[in-house]
């Protein structure tokens, strides 16, 4: 092999090697030691462009943990949700509820880290239509991530807390493996997708005590 053939060599495999931790900087962790767990969600908002803004005063939570530990699936059950609607403060449910502002959704979550190396959980949620006031019909679907902000990897506790966040319509984190995974929003069935922001922090709770372990 001449010298240039193998300088040549030498450089793409430098350039491969210095590749590598931008795509490995996300990778899914798992939860140790927990199978089920349990909680609530503080006073949230989710917000699209040209829908009203629909805030939930608090939520309960239910989830259950794959073996395992990288997956699992998760239901949320927010009480006390309102939007305003030409001018007038709406209740706002999910289509076929009893109750006019209670919003049930559902869906399935991946122990994650961001590409800041954050702890995170990757939620893909059912496709969910809420209605409020009887007349306004947004319908929302997709995905979103939210950052463990405790424990701390490594750390064994009884509790967990994710925040989730957005600026304005747009969540703060959105990709996994240089993926954009993203909540839309639409009027009605038919209609254009627009990117969704939901705001809130979760916390949840577990008999046994569990830890990230995010190597």
């Amino acid at each position: 092999m001449s010298k240039k053939i193998m300088l040549f060599a030498l450089t793409v495999a430098s350039v491969a090697m210095f590749a590598l931790p931008t795509a490995a900087s996300a990778q899914e962790i798992h939860l140790e030691g927990v199978t089920s767990v349990s909680g609530t969600a503080g006073a949230g908002s989710l917000t699209a462009e040209g829908e009203p803004t629909i805030t939930c005063e608090s939520s309960d939570i239910e989830g259950t943990v794959s073996a395992g530990g990288t997956t699992g699936t998760i239901s949320y059950d927010f009480t006390g949700c309102h939007a305003t609607v030409f001018g007038i403060t709406a209740k706002c449910r999910t289509s076929g509820s009893a109750v006019d502002n209670t919003i049930k959704t559902s869906g399935t979550f991946h122990f994650i880290t961001t590409p800041q190396k954050a702890p995170a959980t990757l939620i893909t949620l059912a496709t969910t239509t809420m209605i409020c006031a009887g007349i306004s019909n947004t319908v929302w679907h997709g995905n979103l991530i939210g950052t463990v902000t405790s424990p701390a990897c490594g750390v064994e506790s009884n509790e967990m807390t994710t925040s989730f966040s957005a600026t304005g319509t747009v969540q703060n984190d959105l990709e996994y493996t240089e993926v954009k995974y993203d909540l839309t929003a639409t009027t009605g069935e038919g209609g254009a997708a627009k990117t969704m922001g939901w705001t809130t922090t979760t916390t949840f709770k577990s008999a046994t005590k569990g830890k990230l372990n995010c190597t």
